[in-house]
């Protein structure tokens, strides 16, 4: 009977966890490249550009996280973007945490990126601190999503390069 408990609990917790997978977009897993249209990549995660509007993949200089992780690839996103252009979108529950690293492409000013909700109304924005240069801290953001559906980020003015989107508990 104990062992019956023991794995009916193991099973509920495994089940737990694929119910709410994380999802993540990390720019260190793909190809230099200038995206021109809508790119699809892993978990749901949805690059949006045009041939005017577009976003690009490129080797940067070493930036890390306070907690040691380390990029060398960076989605630039080219300027100020919308939900239809030079954004990202993917799919977030409610209560999930959505982290993102980043950097203003400027070496004097801080810029934001706008968080949309599945309304496609704008709920957030996280400040990306200027870019310094190799071993720069990559700036955090986090923000919790407040309901089930489709998310999107962009750069609320100018150039502001994505290391990783990661979203989950």
């Amino acid at each position: 009977m104990k062992k019956l408990v023991t794995f009916v609990a193991a099973a509920f917790m495994l089940m737990g966890t694929c119910a709410f997978a994380e999802g993540y977009f990390s720019a260190e897993d793909q190809e230099s490249i200038t995206i021109t249209e809508d790119l699809e990549l892993e978990d749901g995660f949805v690059l949006h550009a045009t041939a005017e509007k577009y976003m690009n993949f490129s080797k940067k200089p070493v930036h890390k996280t306070e907690s040691g992780e380390e990029f060398n690839k960076a989605l630039q996103l080219q300027g100020s973007g919308n939900l239809k252009v030079r954004s990202v979108s993917f799919p977030a529950k409610a209560g999930e945490t959505i982290t993102i690293y980043g950097n203003s492409t400027s070496k004097t000013d801080v810029r934001a990126i706008v968080v949309c909700g599945p309304d496609g109304k704008p709920f957030a924005e996280l400040p990306m601190d200027i870019d310094g240069q190799a071993g720069t801290i990559a700036s955090e953001g986090k923000v919790v999503a407040p309901a089930d559906g489709t998310y999107t980020i962009y750069s609320k003015k100018s150039g502001i390069n994505v290391y990783y989107i990661g979203v989950g508990n």
